[in-house]
């Protein structure tokens, strides 16, 4: 008789965090943390609460799944990073890393959805989904950095799958919804010249807030050729960029989002 292969372990967290408004600053309300997902709050003299995630899996691989669910009260401001890049390692067959988010903004809320660098390895396999959902009076500024790679190390992704959903909705509507799928050989796919022009780095930023047309030209002439913004509603600013690698997106990213969050870039960003 053959032995079944016995399952490997699978990495799980779960983090739930509330931010409230006290005398002129933003506080933890409540939260809830299990599994290999924490959070780390630096101190900072800003409005702003700063909540750094650290997955102490040191990664996410095929079957392992982390959520985070966030509430942010009225008047309140949540900033939420990662303390570092996000690994995405190879997964074994037919199997899925999974990443579930989602944040609730109430009246006058003011949400920074920041973390850093995803990273997805050969062979990967990465399903990942992000819910906002804003109060008409709310802010947010949420950017998203993709690596396809380690470039350093010249790795090409011959045989990788994203299927990534970002979803943004206001008054129980969808206000923006952005999806990416990319499978199998997705460097060879990138370097097609109509697609990334063999970018390694991809770069989606939203800002949604009542000044953002203002924003819109200050932006602009922050970023080089292989990036552009629109406005594509009054109130809503969105940025696409591609970049060789992370230190040149970085480069003119970081600008950028100063600009959109008021010089208000949490730590982990600045290191």
């Amino acid at each position: 008789m053959h032995a079944k292969p016995v399952d490997q372990p699978r990495a799980r967290g779960i983090v739930r965090l509330s931010a409230k408004y006290v005398e002129g600053r933003s506080w933890i309300d409540q939260l809830h943390q299990s599994g290999s997902l924490k959070v780390l709050f630096p101190r900072n003299q800003t409005s702003f609460l700063q909540a750094v995630t650290v997955n102490t899996a040191g990664g996410a691989t095929g079957g392992d799944q982390f959520k985070i669910d966030a509430l942010v009260r009225k008047n309140a401001c949540l900033a939420l990073t990662t303390q570092a890049a996000e690994r995405i390692y190879m997964a074994e067959k037919s199997t899925t890393a999974s990443i579930i988010n989602s944040v609730r903004l109430e009246e006058n809320a003011q949400l920074h959805w920041m973390p850093q660098e995803t990273i997805l390895f050969e062979k990967s396999n990465l399903s990942r989904s992000l819910i906002i959902d804003m109060h008409e009076t709310s802010k947010c500024l949420l950017v998203e950095p993709l690596v396809f790679g380690r470039i350093a190390s010249g790795e090409r992704l011959k045989s990788a799958k994203i299927r990534d959903h970002i979803e943004i909705r206001k008054n129980g509507c969808i206000h923006f919804l952005d999806k990416l799928f990319l499978s199998n050989n997705i460097t060879e796919h990138l370097s097609c010249p109509t697609i990334a022009n063999g970018a390694h780095v991809m770069t989606l930023a939203v800002y949604i807030g009542s000044d953002a047309s203002k924003l819109l030209s200050v932006v602009r002439s922050l970023l080089p050729e292989t990036a552009g913004a629109s406005l594509v509603q009054k109130d809503t600013l969105v940025l696409r960029a591609l970049a060789f690698n992370s230190y040149e997106m970085r480069n003119f990213l970081i600008p950028v989002l100063r600009r959109f969050s008021g010089n208000l870039l949490p730590k982990p960003w600045m290191i």
